[in-house]
């Protein structure tokens, strides 16, 4: 994966160093350093496959040989432990082919510090990272001073400001992404710290949690893990040497010590990832047996609830037979038939004269100007009147009375059976 990283640092003669040694080994070439008087010779140092002078249109011609540059530098500082240069240190994409590689690097110098008056030596170099594969990277030492016609003059204090490097940052990191997009390929780059990407990874994935989207919820979990980890310190080129050949470093040992811690995080995040990724998966199984439950809840209800309504239906059905039988017997008793039976009933309905008239017929009794009762009330009447000539009849042979003395004082029986 591509892997971003951008560091600036100052050779200054107050830690010992000389900017012409640091020019002849970053350049893989042989230099002489005229104020001390000493040769370096670095030519048979491998990796470097490019190196190059960029400076601004207004240099001379002779800053743009690295001999002569160094030497100035180094002639025009005086004290002891004056500050040299500015070394800024970038890891190239390794899914970038070389040309590309170096035409990236080559125009990310050339705006952001030959457009501002720098004169800078690039090198490039390929070496071997720990996992085998390669490790491109470039140098970039710049001058601090600036140009006036032949030389040097005063220095420029505003290449030192702390949001000028963090410019830089910002400004390689959309330089070398956009690099990628143009190369067809997915990987990016941040310039922000660990723990910024780690947050935003983390809030991206309860954001889409929230949403309902936990697949790609997952997805950002596993950057929030893989960002968990503590920045691994540099070991350098002389601990690296010391380190090859079995001596322990101090450098060495921090490394190592940050690289297991860094190990042990990256593990425990992992199980709590699976951990949280094996509860997603039985908390899916379980939804969806509870679905699959209540769909065979449902169906039982629905099947209940028609045989409930089939029911009601054949219950309707027969209230209506009950209610269409009834309305006939009483149609027949009334003689009412067809078309006829409903004209009374409507007349019925709106005439209460009607409804007292249904009334005195049933119970046979009559008024002035009113029709005489139906035949079929007349017999009703008639079979009354019989049935209690033959009870009175009874009573008077079990009290020994007879039939004349009951008609001549019909009213003294009528007080005695009150």
């Amino acid at each position: 994966m591509a892997i971003y990283h951008l560091s600036a640092k100052v050779i200054g003669r107050k830690t010992g160093r000389s900017a012409v040694a640091a020019a002849a080994y970053r350049s893989a070439g042989r230099m002489r350093d005229e104020r001390q008087g000493i040769e370096h010779d670095y030519r048979r140092k491998g990796g470097v496959v490019h190196a190059e002078i960029l400076a601004p249109d207004n240099a001379p011609e002779w800053m743009r040989d690295r001999d002569r540059l160094w030497n100035a530098v180094e002639a025009v500082e005086r004290r002891k432990d004056a500050q040299l240069a500015r070394e800024i240190e970038v890891a190239l994409p390794r899914e970038l082919s070389r040309e590309a590689r170096r035409e990236l690097v080559r125009g990310f110098v050339e705006r952001e510090f030959v457009g501002r008056g720098m004169i800078a030596d690039l090198a490039i170099h390929e070496g071997r990272a720990r996992d085998g594969r390669e490790q491109p990277h470039a140098h970039v030492m710049l001058t601090l001073r600036e140009l006036t016609g032949e030389g040097f003059g005063k220095k420029e204090r505003g290449w030192n400001a702390p949001e000028r490097l963090q410019g830089w940052r910002e400004s390689w990191a959309r330089e070398a992404n956009q690099a990628l997009e143009r190369a067809g390929r997915s990987e990016r780059i941040d310039h922000r710290t660990l723990e910024a990407q780690r947050e935003e990874a983390r809030g991206r994935a309860d954001r889409e949690r929230g949403a309902g989207r936990p697949e790609l919820a997952l997805v950002y979990d596993r950057d929030a893990v893989s960002f968990d980890r503590e920045p691994e310190p540099k070991i350098g080129p002389a601990a690296t040497a010391l380190e090859r050949r079995g001596i322990e470093t101090e450098r060495g040992t921090a490394f190592r010590a940050a690289a297991e811690r860094n190990v042990e995080r990256r593990d425990r995040g992992w199980r709590q990832l699976e951990l949280r990724l094996e509860l997603m998966e039985r908390g899916r199984a379980f939804v969806a047996a509870a679905r699959e439950r209540l769909d065979g809840l449902w169906s039982r209800a629905e099947c209940a609830m028609e045989r409930i309504r089939g029911r009601r239906e054949v219950e309707r059905s027969g209230e209506d037979e009950r209610e269409r039988d009834l309305r006939a017997r009483r149609d027949s008793i009334l003689g009412r038939t067809g078309p006829e039976r409903d004209v009374d009933l409507d007349r019925e309905a709106a005439d209460p004269e009607c409804e007292r008239a249904r009334r005195d017929a049933i119970l046979g009794r009559t008024r002035p100007g009113r029709e005489q009762p139906e035949p079929e009330v007349e017999r009703f009447r008639k079979d009354a009147g019989e049935g209690k000539e033959r009870d009175r009849d009874r009573r008077d042979a079990i009290l020994g009375r007879k039939k004349d003395m009951r008609e001549r004082s019909p009213g003294r029986d009528r007080d005695r059976e009150r």
